[in-house]
């Protein structure tokens, strides 16, 4: 699915529910950080916020966690400001992602890991 994404393949949203919803970590002070971006629109008007602050994101899978109804995604993220040209490298965040029936419902970002293993109910 991350690949898809990272080629801008419009398919990916056959793996999302038409309402997801996508929490970003209240830390992540480059999006409306108290927004829930709600449905396929949603989730593409996040995405476009990401492509908007940082030129060449990517994240980098490290590992997948299976915690019933939950999947977490372990990653690093990778990118460049668009404004400030600085090189980001965020090592440590966390995607967890809520399924039912095959279809991911919520998909809540987190710059930590431990609160996401937390929130998903595991410990590092």
């Amino acid at each position: 699915m991350y690949e898809r994404w990272l080629q801008g393949d419009a398919s990916l949203f056959d793996a999302f529910d038409h309402e997801i919803e996508l929490h970003p970590d209240p830390a992540a002070d480059w999006v409306g950080v108290n927004d829930i971006y709600r449905g396929h629109d949603g989730v593409r008007r996040y995405v476009a916020q990401v492509y908007e602050a940082f030129e060449d994101y990517h994240p980098e899978v490290e590992e997948l966690l299976d915690a019933g109804d939950k999947v977490i995604t372990l990653a690093i993220e990778h990118g460049r400001g668009r404004a400030s040209g600085a090189t980001v490298e965020a090592r440590r965040t966390a995607h967890v992602w809520t399924m039912r029936a095959n279809k991911a419902i919520r998909l809540d970002l987190y710059l930590d890991r431990a609160q996401a293993l937390e929130a998903a109910g595991l410990s590092e």
